[in-house]
């Protein structure tokens, strides 16, 4: 059968985190400023991407303690958010300076910030197309009988995870309407959907109509992001 593809959605997540060695001696500021200052020991960025545009780092969340006056036996976890577009000033000059060379997440840290080891890069990405044509996918519930209308996808969602820049196809999931062969959707059809998982261990695929594995075949690796 013979089915056209629409994109509607593109959207990813990408976060990368970093610990912070003790011989790194960084900080951030509190306010109100009688809470002793923020000793960072982990930064957690997270990125963003729209339509397949190069990453943008949305925020940098830092970890650590507060110790006040020093007195490391009153020390306090907390965190903090700051975000790129938010005014420079307030912000110490070493997570400036990771702000700038982060903005490109695959870009080595300068030598300054040896101290950070890079601990998670993981994303998500998510694209939806509108399905046009007449593909169907079969009633699968055991108990269904066998006249049961098939499920008619208008669109689908691609899911896909990675670790380190290794993409893979986690998850498809097609929704439409359940309309008998040769019949037309009515306004108020019943819908319905049908997920795959083409990387798990458990056979979802098994009995997948043919234009399902092609479909998913051609898009088992979602395409390039723009470069930075």
């Amino acid at each position: 059968m013979t089915i056209a593809l629409t994109l509607i959605n593109d959207h990813a997540t990408r976060v990368v985190a970093y610990t912070i060695g003790a011989s790194a001696d960084v900080s951030v500021p509190h306010l109100p400023s009688r809470i002793a200052p923020l000793a960072v020991t982990g930064v957690r960025l997270t990125y963003t991407s729209r339509r397949g545009s190069a990453w943008t780092l949305e925020s940098v969340r830092c970890l650590g303690n507060h110790a006040p006056n020093g007195e490391e036996g009153r020390a306090f976890r907390s965190q903090q958010d700051h975000y790129p577009e938010h005014t420079r000033s307030g912000r110490p000059a070493w997570l400036n300076a990771l702000m700038d060379t982060a903005a490109d997440p695959d870009a080595p840290l300068p030598h300054y910030l040896a101290g950070f080891t890079r601990t998670q890069d993981s994303a998500r990405r998510f694209i939806a197309f509108e399905i046009s044509g007449e593909s169907e996918i079969p009633q699968w519930h055991p108990l269904n009988m066998p006249t049961a209308s098939p499920l008619r996808p208008d669109r689908v969602r691609l899911s896909y995870l990675a670790e380190e820049n290794m993409w893979r196809l986690d998850a498809a999931e097609f929704e439409g309407p359940w309309v008998a062969t040769g019949q037309q959707a009515g306004p108020d059809q019943n819908r319905g959907s049908k997920p795959y998982y083409p990387t798990s261990s458990g056979g979802s695929l098994r009995g997948a109509p043919s234009w399902v594995l092609d479909l998913l075949g051609r898009h088992t690796l979602p395409p390039e992001l723009a470069a930075m």
